[in-house]
């Protein structure tokens, strides 16, 4: 078996990749843990490192530990790969050790290419794929004076966050303060794009040395503006020229790139012009869209990941139904109570009910994907529009009341 030192793999990837031969050393910063999985977090990483190989806590934060505990990690396991395919924050340095120490899977600059939006940016219009008009600013305060290039409204959002954290529709520069306030502190560097009309999609794809494959192309659905914060994900999207052209886009990408190994996520909007790419991110898409892939075409794209890392292709069966997962977004406040929780779990279409709010808690103004009131995943539907009917109906389903 190979050894494989991984930052911050999750419990569903641990037997993936103990499947396809590999020996994993898990290591985890608790922070991240509770970020991700709030009080769930110490038995989360409890049960990583019943499953793993190996595990280490370490605080991704202190660049030198960090670093030092890859180091220590790879000398004590010798092992073959070092790979991070987690939360684009810690993503880098992770990649950076691996290179210096030869058990890169990607180079850091491919890497940077993918998560990085100005660096992707950049690369796109040097490459003359996907022209997006664009400018930057190193604070909120130098944003202004950029607008007069622009016609309103436009996009602005951080270089270097995820989640949809800090993306913005700016109709108006004195929308800029609100804005400031929801970056939280973030001090990279920002973008101010032209504002992208058309539908959007997400190519999932997995790279096995050098060769793209496109695994499937994920329909978008945006909730409400300013925010960019998708309201559900559609699975299954039929091979039509429009969803061809999407992901062909989304390979070119990856090609200029230098992409090498591995899962990505890119976003893709199709506009009159033509496909034009949002972002992309050098890990599996998130909001469920590895187990939309399981439900619709009995794909494991998580195992796959690690078979794309063994040197070994795997693409899903053409055909299949439409899953779907749909987010929940009710009005802020305090929740009093709540009621048709068991009759949509009685819905023979109902694969997962998730609604993590009690009576008394706070639900949240939804400005981000961190901040959604939980979601509904649907099965077997026949097309989309069968799916948004039962997405609706679970909606009418669910009443609360708040105080």
């Amino acid at each position: 078996m190979a050894n494989l030192v991984m930052v911050m793999p999750y419990q569903a990837y641990l037997r993936k990749a103990q499947a396809e031969g590999f020996r994993i050393t898990a290591l985890w910063d608790p922070a991240e843990a509770r970020r991700l999985f709030g009080a769930q977090a110490p038995e989360y990483l409890r049960q990583v490192a019943e499953l793993a190989d190996g595990f280490r806590l370490v605080d991704f934060t202190d660049r030198s530990a960090y670093a030092g505990a890859i180091r220590e990690a790879v000398r004590e396991t010798g092992a073959d790969h070092v790979w991070h395919v987690g939360s684009e924050e810690s993503m880098m340095l992770a990649h950076e050790v691996a290179d210096e120490l030869g058990k890169a899977v990607n180079s850091p600059r491919s890497v940077a290419l993918l998560n990085d939006k100005l660096a992707m940016r950049t690369l796109l219009r040097d490459k003359g794929i996907s022209s997006v008009r664009f400018a930057t600013a190193d604070h909120w305060t130098a944003v202004e004076p950029l607008l007069r290039d622009f016609t309103l409204p436009v996009v602005v959002k951080p270089a270097a966050l995820s989640a949809s954290r800090g993306v913005f529709l700016l109709t108006d520069p004195a929308e800029l303060p609100a804005w400031h306030r929801e970056l939280a502190g973030y001090t990279g560097p920002l973008l101010v794009e032209e504002y992208l009309r058309g539908p959007e999609f997400s190519v999932e794809t997995m790279t096995v040395r050098g060769e793209h494959h496109v695994v499937g192309v994920t329909r978008k659905l945006l909730g409400p503006l300013p925010h960019f914060v998708e309201r559900g994900h559609l699975f299954g999207e039929p091979e039509t020229p429009r969803t061809r052209q999407v992901a062909a886009i989304a390979v070119e990408l990856l090609d200029a790139a230098g992409y090498q190994c591995g899962p990505a996520h890119t976003e893709v909007i199709l506009t009159a012009d033509g496909p034009r790419i949002v972002e992309s991110q050098a890990r599996l898409g998130g909001d469920k869209i590895p187990d939309l892939i399981a439900i619709a075409r009995g794909f494991d794209v998580k195992r796959a990941m690690f078979a794309a890392l063994a040197g070994r292709a795997s693409v899903p069966e053409p055909g299949g139904s439409v899953a779907h997962i749909a987010y929940f977004s009710f009005p802020p406040g305090t929740l009093h109570r709540v009621s048709g929780l068991a009759a949509v779990r009685a819905l023979d279409f109902v694969h997962t009910l998730h609604f993590p709010f009690a009576p008394g808690d706070v639900l949240p103004e939804t400005v981000s994907s961190k901040t959604r009131h939980g979601y509904v995943i649907l099965t077997g539907s026949a097309d989309a529009a069968q799916a948004h009917a039962r997405a609706d109906r679970v909606r009418d389903l669910i009443e609360v009341e708040l105080r």
